[in-house]
């Protein structure tokens, strides 16, 4: 299975979206369908699939590759220095 795969596949059945789904339901969702079916129509893979372009982006790379000290193109590495690091915060419009 693909790194990309993997990565959304986690999201999607992870503790976050499980919760989100749980309150559209109104009860615990462990089912892999409705999990995945929830995921995609909340947006959440729209926000993965805009994420991971971000991380796999040259801007991400680039900055990623200074911080390693050497140019960096793997998959794996892009996605922990842009969730850990390169992610811009979110800002509550108020």
């Amino acid at each position: 299975m693909c790194f990309r795969l993997r990565k959304q596949l986690a999201e999607a059945f992870g503790p976050v979206n499980r919760w989100f789904c749980a309150q559209a339901y109104g009860r615990p969702v462990d089912d892999p369908e409705t999990l995945l079916v929830y995921f995609i129509r909340s947006g959440g893979a729209a926000d993965f699939a805009a994420r991971f372009d971000a991380a796999m982006g040259p801007l991400n790379r680039w900055y990623c590759s200074e911080f390693h000290g050497r140019d960096i193109r793997d998959p794996e590495i892009l996605w922990n220095y842009y969730m850990n690091c390169g992610a811009p915060a979110l800002s509550i419009a108020g």
